[in-house]
Parts: C-alpha cells; sequence; structure tokens
C-alpha cells in the first residue's frame, strides 16, 4: 500500500505521486557535500494528479504558479541537512506547508 501525506482535514497525497530527485548540494557545509548527492529536489505533477479535485488543482496552480513548469510540476527541494533521508522529509514538509498556507 502506498504511503499518504496528509495535507489537511483529510485531503492525502499518495507518495507514489511524488518524486524525488537526489543531486549535490551547493555552498559550504564539511567535506563530503560536493561529494555526496544530499539535496532533495521533490517533484509533484499537480495537472496528473488523481488525488486532488480539479477545483484543488486551479487553487494550487493560481497559488504556487512561480513554482510550476510549463509540464505541471511543482518543485520543491531542499539540502539544509547532511542525508537525503533528512531532506526527503523536510522536502515533503514544505510541500504540506506550501498547499496549506
Amino acid at each position: 500500500m502506498d504511503n499518504k501525506i496528509e495535507i489537511i482535514n483529510d485531503i492525502f497525497i499518495p507518495e507514489g505521486e511524488l518524486v524525488f530527485k537526489a543531486s549535490r548540494s551547493s555552498g559550504p557545509g564539511g567535506q563530503n557535500v560536493n561529494k555526496l548527492n544530499t539535496k532533495i529536489t521533490l517533484l509533484f505533477n499537480v495537472s496528473e494528479s488523481k488525488s486532488l479535485s480539479d477545483f484543488q488543482k486551479e487553487l494550487i496552480y493560481r497559488k504556487l504558479s512561480a513554482r510550476i513548469d510549463n509540464a505541471g510540476f511543482l518543485q520543491v527541494a531542499s539540502q539544509k541537512f547532511r542525508t537525503q533521508i533528512a531532506n526527503r522529509k523536510a522536502a515533503v514538509e514544505r510541500l504540506n506547508n506550501l498547499l496549506i498556507d
């Protein structure tokens, strides 16, 4: 069964609708920062989501259009932690905050 992320008031997004990409973090942060792929970019295809209504999708497009590319992907990145797991969790939390604000 797919894990689900609750956004607000019983609205869930299955983790299967989220794509996570790892890449190298930039900037200072120790000897491993430029060697390990710890930065996580979360991609959520708003237009293809099966868990959101058309009305919810429209609200997201209006509110977050600057973060949504031409293919309909909402992008959120995290690189403040030293591990992929921590950055993945932070990216999901950031997505949640963007969608409920």
